[in-house]
């Protein structure tokens, strides 16, 4: 059963009228061999937004995702079919780091009137990491950068980046695979899922600790 390790980027916008649209999915597929676990394939495609095609300057300075590379993307449902097509068939398990990616495929999947089914046996990796290294009884989200540090790996490529996110989430994966405890689950069975990204936090500790603390004096209105 392989295990996809995938990330998203989103759009930035100061206008509350627009949520944040899927722009970029990065994908590693990692399998079960003789020796241990190995990174069979990879995916990546941009996505084309549909409310704004137009990248705002916050959303290329945060991601380094160009006008050029959107406007050469599909939309969502042809990217989403290219990215379930190359999971495959058969049963697999879905990891992210953290919560959002999830909530944000179920949500546009909503909007665009697609199926959810697919989204299976999905696993928050940054949570129980987060658990499982945390100290004195006090929990903290860590960043996947964190994560890497702890277990001695380097970051490889470029934060933000769906792609480069995914082969470093792969990397911690791989690396404490057996302290994961990985659940079976449907996005199918969940009932009024919404979803709303913020790149803020709401403690002087997360915001420390969070790669979109230091985003959020990008919201802040200029006098």
């Amino acid at each position: 059963m392989p295990y996809i390790i995938y990330d998203l980027e989103f759009t930035v916008s100061r206008n509350t009228r627009y949520s944040s649209e899927i722009i970029d999915i990065g994908a590693v597929k990692v399998t079960e061999s003789a020796d241990g676990l190995v990174v069979t394939d990879t995916f990546h495609t941009y996505v084309r937004p549909s409310n704004k095609s137009v990248l705002s300057t916050d959303t290329i300075q945060f991601t380094g995702i160009t006008q050029k590379d959107i406007d050469a993307a599909p939309l969502f449902p042809a990217a989403l079919n290219q990215f379930i097509a190359w999971m495959g068939s058969d049963p697999y398990y879905m990891c992210s780091w953290g919560p959002d990616d999830r909530s944000k495929l179920i949500s546009h999947c909503r909007t665009h009137q697609l199926d959810v089914a697919w989204i299976t046996n999905h696993n928050d990796l940054q949570q129980q990491w987060s658990r499982t290294v945390r100290k004195e009884g006090k929990f903290r989200q860590l960043g996947l950068a964190q994560a890497l540090e702890i277990c001695g790996i380097e970051f490889d490529g470029t934060q933000h980046r769906a792609l480069d996110d995914a082969i470093n989430t792969a990397k911690v994966f791989m690396h404490q695979f057996d302290r994961f405890t990985l659940e079976n689950n449907c996005a199918a069975d969940d009932e009024g899922i919404t979803s709303k990204v913020v790149y803020s936090s709401s403690t002087e500790d997360e915001e420390k600790e969070s790669p979109f603390g230091n985003l959020a004096s990008l919201f802040k209105t200029k006098e």
